[in-house]
C-alpha cells in the first residue's frame, strides 16, 4: 500500500513538472528539500503529531517551503498533509528524484562487499555494469561482512549474488529440495 502511495505520488509530481517543462527547476528544489527533511527529521514528527492542527500544519508548510520552492511542490505537500500522509513525503521526493535520474537514462546500482573495494575495482565494476545496461550508473556501495567474500550487486529490481553467503544459501535450497524428492 504504501509504495503504492508514493509512486503515485511521485509519478503526478514528476508528469507535472515534465508537462510545464520544469523538471530540472523541480529537481533542484525537491533535492534541496529532501536534504532539509533528512537534516530535520523532527519536521516530519510536527507534521504527525495529533495536537497540531491540520490548518496549522498547512500554514507551517506554506511558510517555510513557498519561496523555496514552486507553488505545484508546495501545493503536493499540502495535499499529502491533509490525506495524512505526511510520513511518506521524504519516500515520495527520493521517488520523483530517481524517476528524474531514470528519465536522464541513470541507473542506480548497489555494490554489497564483505570488505571495503579499491577504487580501481569500483571503476570496474561501474564501468562493466553501464557497458551490460547501456546506461549512465550511480554506484553504491555496502559493506556486508555476513556475506563472508564475493560480492552481490542489485540494479534495479536485478540482483546478481556471487558472495558465499549465497552460494551457501542456494546449496541448503538445493539439498533440502534433494532430500523432498
Amino acid at each position: 500500500m504504501a509504495k503504492l502511495v508514493i509512486k503515485r505520488y511521485a509519478t503526478a509530481l514528476f508528469d507535472l513538472a515534465a508537462s510545464e517543462g520544469k523538471m530540472q527547476q523541480f529537481e533542484e528544489e525537491i533535492r534541496s528539500i529532501v536534504l532539509a527533511l533528512k537534516e530535520e527529521p523532527d519536521f516530519i514528527s510536527v507534521l504527525q503529531n495529533q495536537k497540531i492542527t491540520l490548518g496549522e500544519k498547512v500554514l507551517l508548510i506554506e511558510r517555510i517551503f513557498a519561496n523555496k520552492a514552486d507553488a505545484s511542490i508546495v501545493g503536493l505537500m499540502v495535499i499529502v498533509v491533509r490525506k495524512g500522509r505526511q510520513e511518506f513525503l521524504l519516500d515520495i521526493f527520493e521517488a520523483f528524484l530517481e524517476m528524474a535520474k531514470h528519465k536522464k537514462g541513470i541507473l542506480r546500482a548497489t555494490v554489497t562487499s564483505a570488505v571495503p573495494l579499491k577504487d580501481s575495482q569500483l571503476e570496474q565494476i561501474k564501468s562493466r555494469l553501464e557497458m551490460s545496461t547501456k546506461s549512465q550508473i550511480e554506484l553504491n556501495t555496502i559493506i556486508d561482512e555476513s556475506i563472508i567474500a564475493g560480492l552481490v550487486v542489485r540494479v534495479g529490481d536485478k540482483v546478481v549474488d556471487a558472495s558465499i553467503k549465497g552460494n551457501m544459501q542456494n546449496l541448503k535450497k538445493q539439498l533440502t529440495e534433494l532430500r523432498l524428492a
